[in-house]
């Protein structure tokens, strides 16, 4: 089948519209996992199009008689500070779905299971009995936990034990998160490497963005969609590469040429103007990440060493070079020792990357929204 839905800004569903090799290959590296039984985690940076792998991997999964998956979204609480049980519903789901403020129900084969939210015992007690009729009346079941790295935020409950409980007890049911902080979702789920947990069979697949040629490529097949003919491919390089090659950056630029085009610009008009309404775009979304993460981690010395090592660039610093600058600007820690636990911190969130003990920010318009950020 051919898309017909070309430069969306919502994860997709459908096989035929995933675009990249990598992206396609996750579908069926997370469905191999799920068919084995393992938890599997999906790491990448924000809007690299992890929902919508696992969107198209529920989506072949649900095609098959008898199998079934419940799909959790906690993207909307990256920035907030603490979760309770109430934010801990499902999105969607292969099954009939009815939600209310303080409970919601699943139905499945004439059963139906209600998960209330009203205390941390009823939830815990009925979430487990979800789990078990998904078991019992289900060929496999998979549950799906996106932006998974939050639930440890979660108030009064650890919800560890209750994962701990499916991997230990229903082998037909399978576990499947995401993290766009992949540091911060791994140190949750195995917070101790001596303590035999569900992670130790779990399946680690990470997900890169799109090379200059995939995303060249997409917009080429994606204005062909709409029967618009862009002849300039070293204009649409010149976007892919600014945007980061970040999917849903590069699909909303292509949305935008394509709003212009309509409009009656010309395409030496409409595209370098896409560009810069996608520049704007990509820098807001970045500066959002940014105060969404400071909302957690509220020092002043993450933003300060995110400048340094944005003003560096293309130069990476060892963290001795970071602790001097960050002197230069009466920023420093009190220790030079401290500046490694924020360079951690930083990584495991997925702002800047490291190799050989040296740090830098791989991502152009993240550089550039560090380096005009005010808190």
């Amino acid at each position: 089948m051919v898309c017909k839905k070309f430069f969306t800004t919502k994860p997709v569903m459908e096989e035929e519209c995933l675009w990249g090799a990598e992206h396609r290959k996750a579908v069926d590296s997370l469905l191999g996992a799920v068919l084995r039984g393992n938890a599997s985690l999906l790491l990448g940076p924000r809007r690299v199009g992890k929902t919508s792998v696992v969107s198209v991997m529920a989506e072949k999964l649900r095609k098959r008689r008898g199998y079934h998956y419940i799909y959790f979204n906690f993207s909307r609480f990256l920035g907030a500070k603490a979760i309770s049980i109430a934010d801990i519903e499902p999105k969607r789901s292969s099954l009939k779905l009815i939600t209310t403020s303080k409970s919601y129900t699943l139905s499945l084969k004439g059963l139906s299971i209600e998960v209330r939210k009203t205390s941390i015992e009823e939830f815990s007690s009925d979430f487990s009995a979800l789990v078990r009729v998904l078991s019992q009346n289900a060929k496999l079941g998979v549950l799906i936990f996106d932006e998974a790295q939050v639930l440890a935020r979660l108030k009064n409950l650890d919800f560890r034990g209750l994962l701990q409980e499916i991997t230990d007890s229903y082998p037909n049911i399978s576990l499947v998160f995401t993290g766009s902080m992949p540091g911060m979702l791994m140190g949750y789920l195995n917070p101790d490497s001596e303590k035999p947990n569900f992670m130790r069979s779990a399946e680690v697949f990470t997900l890169r963005r799109w090379t200059p040629e995939e995303g060249t490529e997409y917009l080429k097949k994606g204005f062909e969609s709409y029967g618009i003919a862009v002849k300039d491919e070293l204009e649409l390089l010149r976007a892919v590469k600014e945007l980061g090659g970040v999917p849903g950056f590069i699909a909303y630029y292509g949305l935008t040429a394509v709003n212009l085009l309509r409009g009656g610009k010309s395409a030496e008009e409409a595209l370098p103007l896409a560009l810069e309404e996608s520049r704007k775009y990509a820098l807001d979304e970045w500066k959002r990440d940014i105060k969404a993460f400071l909302n957690v981690y509220s020092s002043p010395i993450y933003v300060a060493v995110l400048k340094v090592l944005a003003n560096a660039y293309p130069s990476a610093l060892r963290g001795a070079e970071v602790y001097r600058e960050l002197e230069k600007l009466g920023a420093a820690p009190r220790r030079i020792q401290h500046v490694y636990k924020y360079l951690e911190t930083l990584e495991k969130a997925g702002f800047i990357r490291s190799s050989g003990k040296k740090y830098w920010i791989e991502d152009p318009l993240l550089r550039e929204a560090v380096r005009y950020f005010n808190p």
